[in-house]
């Protein structure tokens, strides 16, 4: 029986390839001056995800707090 080689790559599982420094959103975030480096333009997204939370609360406790449309009485209106 013929033996088996396999070849060895050592980078198979590495590290994967950096990008370039503008290509997620932060960087995005400093190259529209919104901030002058990635770690204020952290705050703002932070504080952007803190805003939508608290949103999201509001409009969900919020939301079922307005009166009843009245019931209709279904027993008089099909024996008519």
């Amino acid at each position: 029986m013929p033996e088996m080689k396999f070849e060895e790559q050592a980078d198979e599982f590495g590290r994967p390839p950096q990008q370039s420094a503008g290509a997620d959103l932060t960087g995005k975030i400093v190259a529209w001056g919104l901030a002058s480096n990635r770690q204020q333009a952290e705050y703002i997204l932070l504080g952007i995800g803190i805003a939508a939370f608290l949103l999201a609360l509001y409009f969900i406790f919020s939301g079922g707090s307005g009166s009843d449309p009245s019931p209709v009485d279904t027993v008089t209106t099909f024996t008519q």
